[in-house]
């Protein structure tokens, strides 16, 4: 087995194959004068078991573009399998029809993926849990939970803390988290309006009063459901509030309001690459979770 990298997530591929001890292969991303992309695999591949990691971040339909292509080449120089590590897969969170007229955005990139020369397909907490349905080769649903156990139960007095769900619809994830800490559960009540994406948090449905609260999502994007939860859960007598979500996209200007809001900490993965991350912000590794999985189809 080998590791190969597209361009948006290289140094989660670096530590993937370091878990793993196997050798990264080279290849030589760029563009022609048009901007459309280039590949060139520099390394024998032939006959071999690859993975291949690519988040589908921003900018997602170039990142999509990039591993269609480098599929192609793979299946052209004889690789045996592909094996695609997709820690963040864009269009994942338009997994519905809110109104006629809409795609399935998740289920278009999904037929992407199984269309190409790709064996399997490993993802990372996405925001639906039906969505792996929606490929048509074998898929590997993992989840950071227990990254975020360990460092909640080394960094926080547990015996004051609730976990809280942002919303309705993270209810069941957040309960699955309280229940492993043996935590109370709290629940946000907030409103989002679809045309414009402006998030309204509510009320509070439990006791946070002097409590450290941990608020568990799957994203944060603009990180208004964040910020807003913060701030009404403070206004509810809450000593801390902590927000933990597996993948931080942080769209324009999310990182400088997240700093500046009343959350306490923010911690994510490093499945989406960013050089730099607010003071408030921690990115825990999540390679270990994809080498373990990939070791029996090495």
């Amino acid at each position: 087995m080998k590791v190969i990298s597209g361009s948006s997530n290289p140094e989660l591929a670096k530590k993937i194959a370091s878990h793993l001890g196997v050798p990264m292969i080279s290849v030589d991303l760029t563009q022609f004068a048009n901007k459309e992309k280039r590949v060139h695999i520099q390394d024998e591949v032939q006959g071999q078991n690859l993975v291949l990691v690519q988040s589908f971040s921003h900018p997602a339909d170039e990142h999509i573009m990039e591993f269609l292509l480098m599929t192609d080449a793979l299946e052209r120089l004889g690789a045996r399998h592909v094996n695609l590590v997709l820690p963040w897969m864009g269009y994942s969170l338009q997994d519905k029809v809110f109104r006629p007229g809409e795609p399935i955005a998740a289920k278009v990139v999904a037929n992407l993926v199984s269309n190409s020369y790709t064996k399997r397909v490993f993802l990372l907490d996405l925001h639906n849990t039906s969505t792996p349905g929606f490929f048509s080769i074998p898929s590997h649903h993992l989840s950071a939970q227990h990254l975020f156990v360990d460092y909640l139960k080394e960094k926080y007095d547990l015996s004051k803390a609730v976990i809280a769900s942002p919303d309705f619809g993270g209810l069941k994830r957040a309960r699955v988290l309280a229940d492993t800490l043996s935590l109370g559960l709290a629940n946000i009540d907030k409103h989002r309006d679809f045309h414009t994406g402006e998030v309204t948090a509510v009320d509070v449905h439990g006791n946070v009063d002097g409590k450290i609260v941990i608020i568990l999502d799957d994203v944060i994007l603009s990180g208004s459901t964040a910020i807003e939860a913060a701030s009404l859960l403070k206004a509810k007598g809450a000593s801390q509030v902590h927000f933990v979500a597996t993948h931080g996209l942080f769209t324009s200007g999310a990182k400088e309001k997240l700093q500046a809001s009343e959350l306490d900490t923010i911690l994510i993965t490093n499945s989406i690459h960013f050089e730099n991350l607010p003071p408030k912000v921690t990115a825990l590794d999540c390679s270990g979770l994809f080498a373990e999985a990939l070791k029996t189809w090495a």
